[in-house]
């Protein structure tokens, strides 16, 4: 997936949300729900975005967040990679992607059934969903093209790559049916 190209798209149409946003979206409603169909995320897009009609370069990016990530997803919920901008891009803009991408994250989780009560999830759950919170409200220009900073939001990408498979699998077994 190529954030540039499916970022122009949604601009070109779209004009509410970058690619990082809708691919963090994505994610949150598939961790809260479970299974997340192609219809239901078109669904959900055209609800909660109050889109009326979808042109055909709207949909192609629809849809390619909606496979690429379900691809992911079904390979190892550990193998997300985070849609962001390119490392050619600035650590500002790349930062300001990585807030949206969680926000974005959030949005999708908490329309989910699977995290409607906050205090019944468990403690490290909690503490990683308060993580992903804090890192949604990054602010982009306080990071500078420095080594250090480069090293420090690598890090913060790998732990909010991470940290997104982990509330998935948990919130996955959380809900697997037992076998008696």
């Amino acid at each position: 997936m190529n954030y540039a190209q499916i970022d122009a798209a949604l601009k070109a149409s779209f004009q509410r949300e970058n690619a990082a946003f809708l691919h963090g979206f994505w994610h949150g409603l598939n961790a809260s729900h479970g299974e997340w169909s192609l219809k239901q995320w078109l669904d959900a897009l055209v609800e909660e975005f109050d889109i009326s009609s979808i042109p055909a370069e709207l949909l192609k990016a629809f849809q390619l967040i909606h496979t690429s990530s379900e691809a992911q997803i079904q390979a190892d919920a550990l193998s997300l990679q985070l849609l962001l901008p390119d490392d050619e891009e600035s650590i500002q803009i790349r930062a300001l992607a990585l807030q949206h991408w969680c926000q974005g994250y959030l949005y999708g989780l908490g329309l989910g059934p699977k995290v409607t009560n906050w205090k019944s999830l468990p403690t490290e759950l909690r503490e990683h969903i308060e993580d992903i919170t804090q890192i949604s409200q990054l602010d982009e220009n306080s990071v500078s093209e420095s080594e250090e900073d480069e090293s420090d939001f690598i890090n913060l990408v790998e732990y909010v790559r991470l940290t997104v498979g982990h509330i998935a699998d948990e919130l996955r077994v959380q809900t697997a049916p037992t076998l008696h």
